[in-house]
């Protein structure tokens, strides 16, 4: 053999040391960096960026953590713990404050963040061994709408989401090594998601289907590992929600019967919930990611379909993966299936789909990295795509910018919406109350100097939160929500702290009462309280707009109201439809 062939030999006999190693390392290092810069951005955001109130689910889990308890009306009690231990050390940081604070209250919101971007990287990576991949799937998550608002705002998504994440990665190393150990550290997660959200309920069967798809793995479910990780996510999870709901008359299980259309069959089959669902998965992933995810979803299922064979059109080019890519997609079918089946029921929200965007993250991350392998205009397309998504993430954080180009478009004010720009700009949900509060901070100052005992009354749980936090001194605030005849069932948390009006009509008896409604939902809540008795007479009301950059972005009606007389005197006719 001459001494070229030998050479040319040695060359395609040697495999150099594996670099996926070092190239993991180098990922993961950049992955780790751009999380901490994310967190260092949200951080400054919120510090010297930030003009949002409280959103309304924040207001009232905030309300919550002030009054601990086992579990509450629509959710378990996760947030409002999270919220009352991020307060309390923010007291101890700064033991002068008396009330808390939008950001010690969001803090733990981007922690969450960052610690469940990390758990996609990590679930990636050891699912498939494509750090670049994995890293994609991260870069994604700040262009996901649906994600982002987790990011900062302190919802009962970012726990869960966080939670699903490390559970659904546990729960692999568990399936993968047949680690019993790896069952039970699942079970524990999945019983912390639960007391989150009920959500989480759905990822045991996820895991359960996927093991009964997979011959090779079947075995596991005649194991005591997944049962015990069952068993142990369901009771804990679900121990402290029981017994709270068995103390207060099971009003939390017959509100989500309700909620997801068990109690109203007439709502069944109802087109709008279900064009909302599926229209609503455009909005929350963003019409570009979207398309990757549908693109993602289709190449994943072919491969699975064309018996494991390599591909090079597929995500993945090795058949071994493909028990990975079931399981990923098992995961994301399970939640996708119930946020349809909750649509044709008759209800539908945009962030249920969010703990199924996580294994679909994974599987565009994989349809992410071939488009850049084979480079070209598509690649380019891809990322000038997540470029202009990053800027749309930044607008929607400062929509106040487009105010002025919004103000040529958005109809005037009228007495029906006074506030049209709130029904295409959800921010504004979260502006104005900072000014509402000041009108009525001086509305009780001025009839507590002319002796009176009065009390702040609205009719949703989300402005009584949201009011109880931005007056001065953070007092309690009450909420007398409508249902038919106004009977003491209760509508919201706020109706099972004693004292409340609805139940306790002694402590409101011929107080003075400060009525607020949001002047964007008729009918008028002073009116209707007074023309049913439940107060004696009205003294004054006026409507408040407030405005941002020209345009009205919030307006409310305040009513002092005299001679609080309990539901008793309601006058049992429907409620109007109008003024």
């Amino acid at each position: 053999m001459s001494l070229i062939t030998q050479s040319v030999t040695k060359r395609k006999l040697f495999v150099p040391p594996s670099p996926a190693h070092s190239r993991g390392l180098s990922w993961s290092t950049l992955v780790t960096g751009v999380i901490l810069g994310a967190m260092t951005l949200q951080i400054v955001f919120l510090l010297v960026g930030c003009d949002w109130d409280l959103a309304g689910d924040e207001a009232e889990y905030w309300s919550w953590s002030r009054r601990l308890d086992l579990s509450y009306f629509t959710r378990g009690p996760l947030s409002a713990w999270l919220i009352r231990l991020s307060t309390e050390l923010a007291r101890l940081v700064s033991p002068g404050s008396t009330t808390d604070t939008m950001f010690a209250i969001r803090i733990s919101s981007i922690l969450l963040g960052g610690l469940t971007a990390w758990g996609v990287y990590r679930l990636a990576l050891e699912l498939f061994a494509r750090p670049r991949a994995a890293a994609i799937a991260v870069f994604l998550m700040p262009v996901i709408p649906a994600l982002m608002v987790g990011a900062i705002l302190a919802t009962s998504d970012t726990p869960l989401v966080c939670a699903w994440t490390w559970a659904t990665l546990w729960a692999y190393r568990a399936w993968r090594d047949n680690r019993p150990g790896a069952w039970i550290f699942t079970g524990f997660l999945v019983a912390i998601g639960i007391l989150a959200k009920y959500t989480m309920l759905a990822l045991p069967a996820a895991i359960g289907l996927f093991l009964l798809l997979d011959r090779s793995r079947r075995s596991a479910l005649l194991r005591p590992g997944f049962w015990l990780m069952c068993t142990i996510g369901v009771v804990l999870g679900l121990a402290p929600i029981v017994i709270w709901n068995a103390m207060n008359h099971w009003v939390a299980f017959a509100q989500l019967a309700d909620r997801l259309g068990f109690a109203e069959h007439s709502v069944w089959g109802s087109i709008g919930p279900l064009i909302s669902f599926l229209g609503g998965e455009i909005l929350a992933l963003g019409i570009a990611w979207w398309f990757l995810a549908l693109l993602a979803i289709v190449s994943s299922i072919k491969l699975v379909m064309r018996g494991q064979q390599k591909n090079a059109d597929a995500p993945l080019a090795s058949a071994s993966q493909s028990p990975q890519i079931v399981y990923l997609l098992c995961i994301w079918a399970v939640v996708w299936a119930a946020c349809l089946g909750a649509s044709v029921l008759g209800e539908s929200e945009l962030n249920w789909m969010v703990p199924g965007y996580i294994p679909l993250l994974i599987l565009m991350g994989l349809k992410g990295e071939r488009i850049l392998a084979h480079g070209g205009g598509n690649a380019r397309g891809w990322v000038a795509a997540w470029c202009v998504s990053l800027g749309v993430i930044v607008v929607l954080h400062h929509t106040e910018w487009t105010f002025p180009l919004l103000a040529r478009v958005i109809p005037a004010p009228t007495k029906r919406w006074p506030a049209p720009l709130r029904l295409v700009d959800p921010t504004c949900r979260m502006r104005g109350h900072k000014e509402l509060a000041r009108v009525i901070d001086q509305k009780l100052a001025q009839l507590r100097a002319r002796g009176e005992n009065p009390f702040v009354l609205t009719t949703t749980y989300a402005l009584t939160a949201t009011l109880e936090f931005q007056l001065a001194g953070q007092p309690e605030t009450y909420c007398l929500g409508w249902n038919y005849g106004m009977t003491p069932d209760p509508v919201c948390q706020h109706d099972l702290w004693r004292p409340n009006p609805r139940l306790d009509y002694e402590a409101f008896k011929g107080r003075v009462g400060i009525l607020i409604d949001d002047a964007n939902m008729p009918p008028s809540f002073s009116n209707q309280m007074v023309k049913k008795g439940v107060f004696a007479s009205m003294e004054s009301i006026e409507r408040l707009a407030v405005e941002e950059n020209g345009l009205v972005v919030g307006a409310w009606d305040i009513a002092i109201c005299n001679d609080y007389r309990g539901l008793a005197n309601y006058k049992q006719n429907p409620w109007p439809n109008a003024n």
